[in-house]
């Protein structure tokens, strides 16, 4: 008997979904296909409730809402994800650890070793289709005019930032 349980799982508002597509590179597990012109989350089981779809809709058509639903298992997934290859695999195992999910990323990596898969490395490259915001970006140095060496204007120039070590360089 499956485990039916109150938890964040996404929601998609129809009337606002254009069919794009743009959230599905952003769900690791595949909990989204387009269906009907419509993004569609195709079984509560795959959806680990993070949310890593909702920065890539355009339209703003996602959001996560708290309603029961069968509870998320991460074995299950995993048996759905090894299908998919080596590259899906490593985006799944990035996008748990990007989201801090030590109990679920565990699991994932205890079933790889068990079924006596090579567990890739996730977490020295920014793997295609993980958590858009986790990416490393060089937003490019802006020189503004001035004598000699060139002056910075000290914006933001790489993404994502360590605020915590921001907020302690503020207070020397």
């Amino acid at each position: 008997m499956e485990d039916i349980m109150k938890r964040d799982i996404i929601k998609i508002n129809k009337e606002k979904c254009t069919g794009c597509g743009d959230c599905i590179p952003g769900c690791p597990e595949g909990a989204l296909q387009v269906i009907d012109g419509k993004a569609r989350l195709i079984n509560d089981l795959f959806c680990d409730g993070l949310g890593a779809c909702i920065g890539t809709c355009p339209q703003e058509a996602i959001e996560i809402e708290q309603r029961e639903a069968v509870s998320y298992d991460e074995v299950n997934e995993m048996e759905n994800i090894v299908k998919e290859g080596s590259n899906v695999i490593k985006a799944h195992l990035k996008h748990l650890d990007d989201h801090v999910q030590k109990d679920f990323l565990k699991q994932a990596i205890d079933f790889l070793i068990e079924k006596n898969i090579k567990i890739p490395d996730y977490e020295s490259e920014t793997v295609p289709g993980s958590c858009p915001g986790s990416m490393e970006m060089d937003l490019g140095e802006k020189p503004v005019s001035g004598q000699g060496a060139p002056v910075y204007s000290g914006e933001l120039r790489n993404w994502p930032v360590q605020l915590q070590l921001l907020i302690q360089m503020h207070l020397i």
